[in-house]
């Protein structure tokens, strides 16, 4: 990393996960414990020289986890990411993808299909979480609270969360009643209050995930492992070259949108 590299990033962020000149991919997700729609996966690889980038990686100290930024803050970096990065993609999960498959699986499928979308080669992957699907012989890291530490974890995250946010919102602009019912703009699919009264008064959504046990529960549906919409198994960080890791919640679909400048 070059010393104006160390200079505009955060202090407990780094930009890169090992010091060589492998391109690093970060990966995170959104929409993992939703009851509604679809869940995102972001993926950037940044320079490795801050000097590249049009200003300098100014920008870069402002990147953090998205659920720590404001909306505004959010829409800002998620343009100046797609400005800067020098790749970036986003793929996405349908429910059904996650209602036949699970979470689990469908948001690592979705991660591949990130990876598919990006116009440079695959050569170290950063995933958000405690878990990886090997990716061909790619090197491959699994990284527990991946988006605070470093910052293509924590960009890619801004990119899925925005998607999904965006997503949500034309969504309830084509069905205004599903947002009166359950709110779908203030909670974004999560499982709040309000979301839930919804579901207990109106019934459920072609939108709504069935393997997440509210939602299965309201429709009097058995429930399996793996469907709930719980976070658990955030532990530890595991990582290594090719290798499967522990169990994570996550999720992903077919469509990508991909950049690279």
């Amino acid at each position: 990393m070059s010393a104006s590299a160390s200079a505009t990033t955060p202090a407990h962020y780094k930009l890169r996960y090992k010091d060589d000149d492998l391109i690093e991919v970060g990966l995170d997700e959104a929409g993992r414990g939703c009851l509604f729609g679809r869940l995102y996966v972001g993926a950037v690889v940044f320079t490795n020289d801050m000097d590249d980038m049009f200003d300098q990686g100014a920008m870069l100290k402002t990147i953090k986890d998205s659920k720590l930024l404001t909306k505004r803050r959010r829409d800002i970096l998620y343009d100046y990411t797609r400005e800067c990065a020098l790749a970036y993609s986003v793929a996405y999960a349908e429910v059904p993808e996650i209602d036949t498959f699970n979470i689990l699986q469908a948001d690592l499928s979705a991660m591949h299909r990130a990876l598919d979308s990006l116009q440079v080669p695959v050569q170290r992957v950063l995933a958000d979480g405690d878990h990886w699907r090997p990716y061909g012989d790619t090197e491959g890291y699994a990284i527990v609270d991946g988006d605070a530490q470093y910052l293509p974890i924590a960009a890619a995250g801004i990119l899925a969360k925005v998607s999904r946010d965006r997503w949500v919102e034309s969504v309830v602009t084509t069905h205004p009643e599903w947002d009166t019912k359950y709110g779908l703009s203030r909670n974004m699919g999560y499982g709040t209050a309000d979301h839930m009264k919804g579901i207990e008064e109106h019934g459920v959504t072609s939108e709504h995930r069935r393997s997440f046990r509210p939602v299965a529960a309201a429709l009097g549906l058995p429930t399996r492992s793996g469907g709930s919409s719980s976070n658990k198994g955030r532990r530890g960080v595991v990582g290594g070259s090719g290798i499967g890791y522990k169990k994570w919640e996550g999720t992903c679909d077919d469509e990508a949108i991909a950049g690279t400048i």
